[in-house]
């Protein structure tokens, strides 16, 4: 759609608009003439005099007023204080009844009902700025609740006192409760129904707001509530709820929720068309017109609060309405080819604004403050229809977002996931270079260990060859280095077995003390009681000095303390504790002892303080009644 197109499309609607807008007017005013206080005498009105508040001396005073249709308003007739005088009589009995008398726009009347002898019946008051505490309950804030009987002729006194600035209407209608309930009903039906539409709108856009946090739904949403405010300020319920005791202020407040809301549009377009960077100019041009509207707002709050001045500040308003057409006209035209898709609903809601704008422009030019009561309804039909627009608007902009947003996830997924495979292709083959180092270090150390078994099993045999060689002589020399051997071949085959760079400790001890008793004292002479934990573990560089040290003990006291007859129970104790100080190795036997220990002459015992020494260990021998070894190490378990 081009924007000529629109142009062309924006005329065509605001002329059916107003077309229509001036049969619902004149429909409306050829109702007025046709209720039933037009059918009887006329009405005449004349001004206040000074000092002059009594109506029944305006009652008996007749040649003071004029007939209505006649009468030429003085100046500042919107100053002044008016009297209007209405006779009437019904003559059928059946029109006995309740009746209305309605009115519009007027801030002050007072009504007097007077028989046809000049006594008053009764007397009401009513009107825009009355205070609640000060207005009769039989009747609102536009109209008097009356009962009329048949045969009986009223006079009717009206004081009217219109301080809006305006030139006073008075459009007075006097009709059966019933018609004027049917006529008020079909119009709260009406209201009620946008206003109901407003609110669940208002509900929709915030929960969508708390769901996606786009920022546009909250002007969108600032623009409908106060236009939402504002076409119900125009209702008397907005004051009678509000601001029951201080009219004047609740619909000097009227004027500020249309300003509001129109500020709330200018901050939605800056949002949704992104303007400050597709063009700055209309960026700063917006923001005049929100400063604009901010001062002007701010200008007519006062002014219809502290004067009262309600013609001057909607002059000022139609010219600010003006400005609204124009500025926005010109800025979606120049900016239709620079916006997307989903960027021009807003254009389109904005083709509403415009007409609708022209519409209050037109009704406030022509009909001035008859125009409220027509603006409630249609400011309410085309905020609807602004609202719907951009909100499908803002939905396409969010899924084309969403859509966007999926295409580079997706995008980022496959350069992540190429990735991936690239680095899994990778580790694949540095794990497969692993494996084969693994394997390769596995088969070292398999060859390593293979060759360390063969070597130590060699030099065990060679030992065993010298023997069987030179028999007895160097025999226990011989068998001391292979106990010797026979232990570090222990701690290398379970090792091996283990597969660990620990083993536990009490096989260790156990698989020692059986090969040096068998080895030694086949009969089992002697007796041997061992105490080690089942599940303590040892190190490599600890196994292998522990089990020599065993062996050597185990071999000098096979070989020294049990003489031929010398001890009637032999017997040896090989103890390992773990304490929070440490771990404490005991080994006693009940040998003959000897007098002192000599480490000079005892290869040994200088081998087993060398190895004690080697583990961080400390060794305390007594010799005394057998020997006794206490050996206290930091940490081997």
């Amino acid at each position: 759609m081009k924007p000529n197109i629109i142009f062309i499309l924006l005329l065509l609607l605001s002329t059916v608009a107003i077309h229509f807008g001036m049969e619902a007017i004149i429909s409306h005013n050829s109702a007025v003439q046709h209720t039933y206080i037009s059918k009887e005498s006329p009405i005449v009105i004349t001004q206040e005099k000074e000092g002059q508040t009594d109506p029944v001396y305006y009652d008996t005073n007749k040649q003071l007023f004029a007939p209505l249709a006649h009468f030429k308003p003085a100046t500042n007739q919107d100053k002044n204080i008016f009297w209007l005088k209405k006779v009437i009589f019904l003559d059928d009995s059946a029109l006995t009844g309740d009746y209305v008398l309605s009115f519009d726009n007027l801030t002050f009347v007072d009504l007097t009902i007077l028989d046809m002898h000049g006594n008053i019946l009764d007397k009401r008051s009513a009107g825009l700025f009355r205070k609640h505490l000060s207005r009769s309950p039989q009747g609102g804030r536009d109209h008097f609740n009356i009962h009329l009987d048949s045969k009986k002729m009223y006079t009717l006194l009206l004081r009217v006192q219109h301080i809006k600035g305006y030139t006073p209407f008075y459009d007075f209608r006097l009709q059966t409760q019933k018609d004027y309930l049917k006529k008020v009903q079909g119009i709260n039906l009406i209201h009620a129904f946008m206003e109901g539409a407003i609110i669940v709108l208002l509900l929709y856009i915030a929960f969508a707001w708390l769901v996606s946090r786009y920022r546009p739904y909250i002007w969108i949403f600032c623009f409908l509530l106060f236009i939402g405010f504002y076409s119900y300020g125009l209702q008397n319920q907005f004051i009678d709820l509000f601001f029951p005791n201080n009219p004047q202020l609740g619909w000097s407040l009227v004027s500020v929720f249309r300003n509001l809301a129109g500020i709330s549009f200018s901050l939605l377009t800056i949002a949704f068309l992104n303007l400050k960077k597709i063009s700055h100019q209309y960026y700063k041009l917006t923001l005049g017109l929100i400063l604009l509207v901010f001062i002007t707002s701010t200008f007519n709050f006062i002014n219809n609060y502290c004067f009262a001045n309600f013609k001057q500040s909607n002059w000022i308003n139609l010219f600010v309405g003006g400005l609204y057409v124009l500025f926005f006209s010109n800025l979606f035209i120049s900016l239709w080819k620079k916006i997307d898709r989903m960027q021009r609903f807003l254009i389109y809601s904005g083709i509403f604004l415009v007409i609708g704008i022209s519409i209050l422009i037109y009704c406030g030019l022509i009909l001035k403050e008859q125009s409220i009561q027509y603006v409630s309804i249609m400011t309410q039909f085309f905020v609807l229809c602004i609202t719907m627009i951009l909100l499908i608007g803002i939905r396409l902009k969010i899924r084309k977002s969403e859509l966007e947003h999926h295409k580079t996830t997706e995008t980022i997924v496959l350069e992540r996931t190429a990735e991936l495979k690239k680095a899994n292709d990778a580790l694949y083959e540095q794990q497969i270079q692993l494996l084969q180092k693994n394997h390769y270090i596995e088969t070292l150390i398999d060859e390593v260990n293979h060759r360390v078994k063969n070597n130590l099993q060699l030099l065990y045999s060679l030992g065993s060859l010298y023997r069987s060689d030179h028999g007895n002589q160097n025999m226990q020399a011989i068998q001391s280095m292979q106990d010797r051997i026979h232990a570090m071949m222990l701690v290398n085959q379970l090792l091996v077995y283990n597969q660990n760079s620990q083993l536990k400790l009490n096989i260790l001890v156990i698989e020692t003390v059986n090969y040096l008793k068998q080895m030694h004292d086949p009969e089992g002479t002697v007796a041997i009681h061992v105490d080690v934990g089942q599940d303590w573990l040892i190190t490599t560089q600890t196994s292998i000095p522990l089990a020599l040290i065993i062996t050597e003990l185990m071999t000098n006291s096979y070989k020294y303390a049990f003489s031929q007859g010398a001890v009637d129970a032999p017997a040896i104790h090989l103890s390992i504790l773990k304490n929070e100080f440490g771990t404490t190795m005991r080994f006693e036997d009940n040998g003959v002892g000897a007098e002192a220990v000599v480490s000079a002459a005892s290869f040994g015992i200088g081998l087993v303080r060398d190895l004690t020494r080697q583990i961080r260990g400390t060794v305390t021998i007594n010799p005394q009644n057998g020997f006794k070894y206490l050996f206290e190490f930091n940490n081997i378990i």
